[in-house]
């Protein structure tokens, strides 16, 4: 531990409320206890999403079992990408999932022990992958929350085969850049919902057909029961009470979403399937299909922006926006 500073800097806030009125950078954090089964992190680069502006706002809270106090401030960020620096007594060295000392990772944080905002973090094993061979920090950091969001939503959950058919809803937002990447090298044929601003952009991410939204509904534009999976990137919340089950197949149509769906229909007579609603959780294996996947060309890692670890704030706007094209970074250590 000689290397590794007793304190160091991070953003924490002690109660909910607008970012830029409750995130602090505090420049004496102590380092936490390492626990058998963590590897402490020396963070790089860490990314926003969404999520953290609702968590810090309070808007989200139900996610949380408590609530952040003066004792007891609460961090920011789940994604990160940096440098083992110390590992636990009972950290694996070998074998599948091994870490070392100096191995550059990445990593998504659980909802109890989020907080990438920070120079160093604890990470339990099991929430960490060796970093992408062919990705920057910037670039890795980016890739977790989002990655295995959809990566589990496709995968785990709507079990999308090759030679199926999937609507993206949302393919320009981060979820939705990943899905459609990792639709294409399941092998599916991938429709998408975006802007005629971002159309052109996820057609190089590979979508084959792409709804321009403002223009066109997609109910209009695609045959009945022509879709086997439809994924819901958090964008149309009647999605599946309205029109999902019009398009899905029937008896064999699947439904995954990233919003709570209020009152959800009865699937209907035609038999689709209503997976529901998912909540991410971090997983070293599944980073480690996304690396594979990342190292063999399948999945680039579009960057909105990167901003300055004391321009936190910048960042919150940039997410804030919703005009970012792929992912807004934040650079904790520049000269990594």
């Amino acid at each position: 531990m000689s290397s590794i500073p007793a304190t160091f800097r991070a953003y924490r806030y002690q109660a909910y409320g607008a970012p830029d009125q409750v995130l602090e950078l505090r420049s004496d954090v102590s380092q936490a206890p390492l626990a058998p089964t963590q590897v402490r992190v020396k963070v790089h680069s860490a990314a926003i999403n969404p999520v953290d502006v609702k968590l810090t706002t309070g808007h989200e809270r139900g996610l949380l079992s408590e609530s952040p106090t003066s004792s007891k401030p609460f961090g920011i960020g789940f994604d990160g990408a940096g440098t083992v620096v110390e590992v636990g007594s009972a950290v694996r060295e070998d074998g599948d999932g091994a870490l070392h000392v100096g191995d550059a990772v990445y990593f998504m944080t659980s909802f109890s022990t989020f907080g990438s905002f920070a120079e160093y973090l604890t990470v339990d094993q099991s929430f960490v992958a060796r970093k992408p061979a062919t990705l920057s920090f910037d670039q890795a950091a980016s890739v977790p929350l989002v990655g295995l969001t959809s990566y589990q939503a496709l995968v785990e959950h709507a079990k999308l085969q090759k030679g199926e058919r999937v609507l993206i809803l949302g393919g320009s937002s981060a979820t939705g850049i990943y899905a459609i990447q990792i639709a294409k090298a399941v092998g599916a044929h991938v429709t998408t919902t975006a802007s005629a601003r971002n159309a052109a952009f996820v057609k190089s991410l590979g979508a084959d057909q792409v709804i321009e939204y403002t223009t066109t509904r997609w109910i209009e534009a695609l045959p009945p029961h022509s879709i086997d999976v439809l994924y819901d990137c958090g964008i149309e919340p009647n999605a599946w009470n309205s029109d999902a089950q019009t398009v899905l197949r029937k008896g064999t149509g699947r439904f995954v979403t990233l919003l709570s769906i209020a009152d959800p229909k009865a699937a209907s007579k035609h038999g689709a399937k209503l997976v529901g609603s998912i909540l991410v959780y971090p997983s070293a294996s599944h980073l480690t299909e996304l690396t594979r996947l990342i190292e063999d060309g399948k999945i680039v890692t579009p960057i909105d922006s990167v901003h300055r670890f004391e321009n936190v704030l910048d960042a919150v706007a940039r997410i804030s926006s919703r005009r970012a094209t792929g992912k807004v970074v934040i650079q904790v250590a520049p000269d990594a």
